[in-house]
């Protein structure tokens, strides 16, 4: 296939989500399907319209696409361990799945006005305040861990993990916010205040937790509360900053918790 070939069916698939979107809310207006194929022909007018697009998107293509990249060098390099909750249920495909739907459910959730109407600029203090807000929330679960051990194979480990968890962020985001927030959007009346919607769906993680890990009812409450917190904080910065900073506060997190700690737990812990 060749590149204006590929790229044009990259564009499709934008084209079809914000049109698709836009249509739900009742516009019109955007990329349509015919400068895609003017796009293929190189078209400067197409060209405009298709960087536009993808700047206005790059909240989430961005973080989707290095998810699928990572789940796709994991898939090369893998010798077929047993994965954190997928078990040996392959990664890739359950990340293409994910990054395939967190582009359409975003734009369509802007549409209703949730999350931040453009992502945020990155900055360098802004990086270092998420690691920072990443490793406070972090403390919680490792003091839970020394107190009441979690079990051994909780974390996958390095080098696997460095490729895993960005890919695997990809998913949790759409799983446990994108998802139920566009659910719950679809359902509710039109001009309904996305806090509304968002309490909820602060539940669907921790619920998660307690359903599929195997917990004892102290480890359960106290793995709620920090889950929890993380999800109140990681939909805050969804709505104030964008797609980008809500997973880069997970980011954060999971390197602290799953990379950093679930690498020097194993000879505190299990010596």
């Amino acid at each position: 296939m060749s590149h204006q070939r590929f790229r044009g069916l990259g564009v499709a698939w934008v084209t079809a989500a914000v049109n698709l979107c836009q249509s739900a809310r009742g516009q019109n207006g955007g990329l349509t399907g015919v400068n895609a194929k003017r796009l293929l022909r190189a078209d400067p007018a197409a060209m405009k319209d298709w960087r536009t697009t993808l700047a206005r998107n790059r909240d989430y293509l961005l973080p989707a696409a290095a998810g699928c990249v990572c789940a796709a060098l994991l898939s090369m390099v893998s010798r077929g361990e047993e994965l954190p909750v997928l078990g040996r249920s392959p990664l890739l495909p359950v990340t293409l799945a994910a990054a395939l739907l967190a582009v359409p459910l975003g734009i369509f959730l802007r549409t209703r006005s949730i999350g931040a109407a453009a992502p945020a600029r990155v900055t360098v203090r802004r990086i270092f305040a998420l690691a920072a807000m990443g490793a406070a929330l972090a403390l919680l679960p490792i003091a839970i861990d020394l107190a009441l051990p979690f079990p051994r194979d909780l974390n996958l480990p390095l080098p696997g993990a460095l490729l895993f968890y960005p890919a695997i962020a990809v998913v949790a985001e759409t799983v446990f916010h994108l998802g139920p927030l566009a659910l719950l959007a679809l359902m509710a009346p039109r001009g309904t205040p996305a806090v509304r919607l968002m309490l909820p769906v602060i539940l669907v993680e921790p619920l998660f937790q307690i359903l599929f890990m195997p917990l004892d009812a102290v480890q359960s409450w106290l793995v709620v509360g920090n889950v929890g917190a993380v999800s109140v904080t990681q939909l805050w910065l969804f709505q104030r900053y964008g797609f980008s900073a809500m997973i880069g506060l997970r980011l954060a997190f999971y390197l602290v918790w799953h990379i950093a700690w679930g690498t020097v737990r194993l000879p505190i812990l299990f010596a």
